[in-house]
């Protein structure tokens, strides 16, 4: 179904842009037009260019005293300023973690989440508001999640934005997943754990631009998953599990190609995964700290 709503997505949105911006060629001259539409190919086809990126996080857990990276690769197509597809590979190392015996110690990459994504900017836009779609088809490249069975994991992302000011934009963001796997649920090492079936995420935040090159990134996560029956001594057996954090973020373009930041999430602002308490300053505690280094195309 995923696979289908990019497409048609993608054909109404380019459809609507082509019957704004297109006028009605007038009978005693044709020339006007015809510049224009040529205007147009032009800079349709300097938008057009492949994507590539390579991106770095050092990252810090001031509670277990563990150095790690998460780092990730993206390459992909532009085809227009408002339009892309990209494939993104992540992948984990680890630095320094006190916990791991002499034998496990090493850089120990491995790969994480790996998915295909389509974007689409810009699709409706009325005032200072903006929707914007975007789809990911998850491959099961980690292998924790493939030993449990997955298959692929669905999203589709419904994102808005508000230009409150010229330098302070406001977003929401509604995210319904489909989790496949074939099996209900495994046998890991803290005891049977059920499978998730359904997630929905939402997000409320804002992006402050300081400057044309420093951007700052607030933004608040909540999901919510239900699992699968699979075990009565699994925790979150038919389930509904909930996870809020917070993961702010601090942006330097140095120039087009290089990227540098800051950034830091929580763990979970709820305890148990449950809405019945919060545990904020564990949540907090927990949280990963990172340096951010990134390069592009």
């Amino acid at each position: 179904m995923k696979l289908k709503l990019f497409p048609l997505l993608f054909i109404l949105s380019n459809s609507y842009i082509f019957s704004v911006c297109a006028e009605p060629r007038p009978s005693t001259s044709q020339e006007k037009p015809a510049a224009r539409q040529n205007i147009n190919s032009v800079a349709a086809a300097a938008d057009a260019r492949v994507l590539g990126s390579v991106e770095v996080r050092p990252s810090y857990k001031s509670m277990l005293g563990e150095f790690h990276s998460e780092d990730s690769a993206v390459l992909g197509y532009q085809f227009t300023r408002d339009t892309s597809a990209t494939y993104k590979q992540d992948f984990n190392t680890n630095v320094y973690d006190p916990h791991l015996i002499e034998s496990q110690s090493g850089l120990n990459a491995y790969l994480v989440d790996g998915y295909f994504k389509e974007k689409i900017t810009n699709l409706i836009n009325i005032g200072s508001f903006s929707l914007g779609y975007e789809g990911r088809q998850y491959l099961p490249t980690w292998a924790l999640r493939r030993q449990a069975g997955m298959l692929t994991a669905i999203r589709n992302y419904l994102k808005i934005k508000y230009q409150a000011t010229s330098r302070l934009i406001l977003t929401f963001e509604e995210t319904p997943v489909v989790h496949l796997y074939d099996q209900p649920g495994s046998i890991t090492r803290k005891g049977p754990l059920a499978n998730p079936i359904f997630e929905n995420r939402s997000s409320v935040g804002a992006e402050y631009a300081f400057s044309d090159r420093l951007k700052l990134i607030l933004p608040v996560m909540l999901s919510d998953v239900r699992n699968r029956e699979y075990d009565s001594a699994a925790v979150n057996n038919s389930k509904w599990s909930h996870k809020l954090w917070i993961n702010p973020e601090l942006y330097y373009t140095v120039n087009p190609n290089v990227t540098v930041g800051m950034g830091y999430y929580s763990d979970n602002l709820l305890k148990n995964g449950d809405f019945a308490e919060t545990v904020l300053g564990e949540g907090l505690e927990q949280g990963t700290t990172q340096l951010i280094f990134s390069a592009n195309l």
